[in-house]
Formats: C-alpha cells, sequence, structure tokens
C-alpha cells in the first residue's frame, strides 16, 4: 500500500513537473526574455539598455509643448529672431514695429535671444535657460518653493517658441514638436502617441465665449456659440487640421520607408481645455473640442483638461466642469481627464475625495490622469471596483508625480490600481519639463516597484488596448505591437549562451514563492 502511495506521488510529481515544463517552454523567447531581465536587476545600466530597446506600445498622456526639450526651443527662438527677458528667463516674441537695430524693442532689459546666448557669457546664460524651461537642477527657493510651481511656471517661459497668435505659425510649430517626438518616440520602440494640444485660440476663441453672454444653463450656452458660429469654426479647424497632418506627412518624408526617424509612429491629437479659465471661456472650449472631434475623430481623437487641478477655478468649477463634459461630449466623444493629480497638503483634504470618482461617473471619462489622489477618495474600493468594471485605464507618470507633488515610492498608488485590476498605462505628462522619456517611466516602474518583464509587456499591450483609435485602427497597432514584441524576444532569446538558456528555463520551473 505504501509503495502504491509512493509511486502516486512520484506520478504526479512527474506530471506536475511536465505540466510546468510546458507552460515555461509554451512560448519559450518570452520565457528566456523575462528571466534575462530578471537577472539585469542589480545592473541598473543594464536594465535600463533593455528598456530602452523593449517595445513599450505608446505613451497615452503627453503634453506636446511640454514634451519638446527646452534646447529644441532656444534653438528655434534663436532661429525666429526670438527675445529673451532676462528677469524671469521668458521667450519673447520681437514687438510690434521693432526696427532692425533694435529687434527687442527698447527695454535695456530684453534682448535678442541669439546675443544672449553667445559670446563670452553664452554659455552660462544658455544654461541658466535651459534650467528655467525645465525642471533640471531645481532647487527650491523662497520665490519657487517646489517643484509644483517651478513645473507649471515653465510653460509660460517657452510659450512663444510654440507659435504666434496666427495659425500658420501655430501650424508650423506644432509640426515641427510633432516630428521632434515621433522621431523621439521611434528611436526608444514606441509606435504611437496621442498628443495635447490647443487647438481653439485667438480672436474665435473670445468672440465665441462672449457670445454666451450671462447664460448658464448648458444647451443655451452651446445654442448661443452655435449661433455665433461654433459650426464654422469648427469645419475650419477641420480642414486646418487635416492641413496640419499633411505638413507633418511632408516632413517625415516616408515614401514607403518606415525605417526614416518618425516614420514608424502613428499619432492622434487630443484637443486640450485649459480649465482655469473663466466659465464662458471653459464651457467654449469644451463644445469646440467635442465638435471637432466628431468632424475629425481620425486626427483628433478625444479631449482632455489640462491645467493645474489644484487652482482656485479648477476646484471651484470641477463639478460644474464634469457635468459640461458629460453634456457635450455625451458617450461618442472619448474623454481623458486629469483627475486625482492632487496631494495632501496641496489643498484641503475636502477637495481630495470626489475628483476621481466624479470625472469618472459624471463625465465619463475613459481615461484617468495620474489619479495620485485614489486614496483620498470616499468609498475607494468601490471606485476602484467601477473603474475595473468600465475599462476605465489610469495613465501613470511616476517621474512627473514625484516632480509635481512629491509622491514616490510606497505613496503612490500605482500597485494599488494594479491589486484591484486597473489598467495601468505607463505615460511621461511632460518629457521635456521633466528631462525625460518613455523608456525612463519603465525604468522606474521596474526599479522601484519591482515589476517583471511581463507586467511592463502587459503595460505596453494597454496602451494600445485604451488608445483613442477606431477599432480596425486598434487591431493594426496591436498586430504591429506583437510583431514588434516577438522580434525582440527572439533577438534577446537568440543572443544568450546555451549554459544560460538552461539556466533561465530551470529557474522558471520553480515558481516563485507567493
Amino acid at each position: 500500500m505504501r509503495r502504491r502511495i509512493w509511486i502516486a506521488v512520484i506520478l504526479l510529481a512527474v506530471v506536475a513537473l511536465g505540466a510546468r515544463l510546458l507552460l515555461v517552454t509554451r512560448d519559450l523567447p518570452e520565457t528566456l526574455t523575462a528571466g534575462q531581465f530578471d537577472t539585469l536587476r542589480a545592473d541598473h545600466p543594464r536594465m535600463r539598455a533593455f528598456l530602452h530597446g523593449m517595445p513599450k506600445g505608446g505613451d497615452l498622456h503627453t503634453h506636446l509643448s511640454g514634451a519638446v526639450y527646452a534646447e529644441r526651443f532656444v534653438a528655434w527662438a534663436v532661429r525666429d529672431g526670438l527675445c529673451l527677458r532676462r528677469a524671469d528667463w521668458a521667450i519673447l516674441p520681437r514687438p510690434e514695429g521693432a526696427t532692425a537695430e533694435q529687434p527687442c524693442g527698447t527695454d535695456p532689459a530684453v534682448a535678442p535671444i541669439a546675443e544672449a546666448v553667445a559670446g563670452r557669457q553664452g554659455q552660462t546664460t544658455y544654461d541658466l535657460l535651459i534650467n528655467a524651461l525645465s525642471t533640471r537642477w531645481f532647487v527650491p527657493t523662497l520665490a519657487v518653493p517646489s517643484g509644483h510651481d517651478q513645473f507649471f511656471a515653465t510653460f509660460g517661459k517657452f510659450n512663444a517658441a510654440t507659435g504666434g497668435s496666427e495659425w500658420d505659425s501655430t501650424a508650423a510649430a506644432i509640426a515641427a514638436m510633432t516630428f521632434d517626438q515621433i522621431q523621439q518616440y521611434q528611436a526608444e520602440s514606441a509606435q504611437y502617441a496621442e498628443f495635447m494640444v490647443t487647438l481653439l485660440e485667438g480672436e474665435d476663441r473670445r468672440r465665441l465665449a462672449q457670445a454666451i453672454g450671462s447664460e448658464t444653463d448648458p444647451a443655451a450656452m452651446l445654442a448661443a456659440l452655435e449661433r455665433a458660429g461654433l459650426s464654422q469654426a469648427v469645419a475650419t479647424k477641420a480642414e486646418q487640421m487635416k492641413a496640419l497632418v499633411a505638413r507633418i506627412d511632408a516632413l517625415r518624408d516616408c515614401k514607403g520607408d518606415a525605417a526614416k526617424p518618425g516614420c514608424n509612429v502613428a499619432f492622434r491629437f487630443l484637443a486640450q481645455v485649459n480649465r482655469n479659465g473663466s466659465p464662458a471661456d471653459v464651457f467654449t472650449q469644451t463644445a469646440h473640442a467635442a465638435a471637432l472631434v466628431r468632424a475629425v475623430p481620425g486626427i483628433v481623437a478625444g479631449l482632455n483638461y489640462v491645467g493645474p487641478e489644484d487652482y482656485r477655478v479648477s476646484l471651484r468649477d470641477y463639478r460644474t466642469h464634469m457635468k459640461w463634459i458629460a453634456f457635450l461630449a455625451r458617450a461618442d466623444v472619448p474623454v481623458a481627464l486629469h483627475a486625482g493629480e492632487l496631494w495632501l497638503g496641496l489643498t484641503p483634504p475636502a477637495e481630495m475625495d470626489f475628483h476621481i470618482r466624479e470625472a469618472v461617473e459624471v463625465a465619463g471619462a475613459r481615461r484617468i490622469g495620474h489619479g495620485t489622489a485614489i486614496g483620498f477618495e470616499r468609498g475607494m474600493d468601490s471606485l476602484l471596483s467601477e473603474m475595473r468594471a468600465r475599462g476605465v485605464a489610469v495613465e501613470i507618470a511616476l517621474t512627473s508625480s514625484d516632480v509635481i507633488l512629491g509622491v514616490r515610492g510606497k505613496e503612490h498608488p500605482i500597485t494599488t490600481y494594479l491589486s484591484a485590476g486597473v489598467p495601468v498605462v505607463l505615460a511621461t505628462d511632460d518629457a521635456g519639463v521633466s528631462r525625460i522619456d518613455l523608456s525612463n517611466e519603465y525604468y522606474r516602474a521596474a526599479r522601484d516597484y519591482g515589476f517583471g518583464y511581463r507586467s511592463l509587456k502587459r503595460f505596453a499591450h494597454n496602451a494600445i488596448a485604451h488608445a483613442f483609435l477606431s477599432e480596425a485602427d486598434r487591431q493594426v497597432q496591436r498586430a504591429k505591437l506583437d510583431q514588434s514584441f516577438a522580434a525582440f524576444e527572439r533577438a534577446t532569446a537568440d543572443a544568450l549562451p546555451l549554459r544560460t538558456k538552461v539556466k533561465l528555463v530551470l529557474a522558471a520551473l520553480v515558481p516563485p514563492l507567493p
């Protein structure tokens, strides 16, 4: 009897080992790649290099102007003859009526940026300017006491280099910035991006907002915009966006050669709405953005509210904004929202316990940007369950949360979302301002939270699964990502010596301890 028991035990062990071996070797290249990645954890430079080459799906949360490195803005400002005000390190346009002798006007504190960064002191000026236009080497001062303040102040300083008051100059800048970024994404093995841009500015925006007058009912506000020419403004912008894409395609000059820089990256725009304007201005931007998505969904794929969530106007009008989005976007316009980009000390606790829930339940957001304050939400667990059930993804920007909110390590809720089954994607937010790239966010996820290769691979797939794409375009991008991972894993496995392969397979046979 005892002998039969031992035989049964041995047979069960053999069957279990065989099943485990079958599971491990079913996709041997992936198994070997995952095992090889685990061996790099103690060698951060090699781990970073590995992740730079790993396919990363896409970046769903990136502000186009904030993604560009300050060095590019300075180069463009020099090329375009822009000016520098040293008092606050702001790039300024040339004043109207400026002469060749005084191209930046009569104020001695404002000089051509080309002159400011030239000569014996040019490098010092250049370095200080780069620091001012980003968070590089940021050190708190009484004037700028936090990374939050430094971060948001940079946009006003480099804004003049991102275009002008006319659409032609703005379109040229958007095209240049987009081309700049898709080249960067291709270099680090990302294949898709959604760029947040402002698409309603100048006289059209002012005129439409003024037409709302004292109306406060959303239906009446929308009717006032329609009477003032909203549909025509949207139709005009739709044609401009088509021309903009053609302009970007001309810069790429692919001609069937996907190996050229930027040719292997697909992109869409998200119409961003500045949430810290007057009620009429915010409603106008939102109405225009929603209508524009309906007009050219293959170019402008969705909308998002931007600007500090903790500012006075945003806090005051937050619930109203969510209702406006629901009214204007309805079910057919994809919405991603910055929500819960808050932390204790930045705002009163009472302002932190409803933003993510309102974005999901009222505004119908399909993706949440940051979501850092989930732990302060009323009924957090029920909200997480609802997000999981609805398939609402969270765009996690680890460096941005660190720089802006000081939230890092175990304080960050990335593992909370994952343990609740909420889809997570990794994003840069503003790579240029934060001096990072998408690969760095994968590196931080692996270094700081111990995520393995398969978890990182799932983040990459989530970026395509939750992109604002048509189903046909999503299938194309998904197949492309699958092919990229297959090629990456084959190359990684093929480069390993046989002895290493055997060791990695044997290590994979032993399940990790819980």
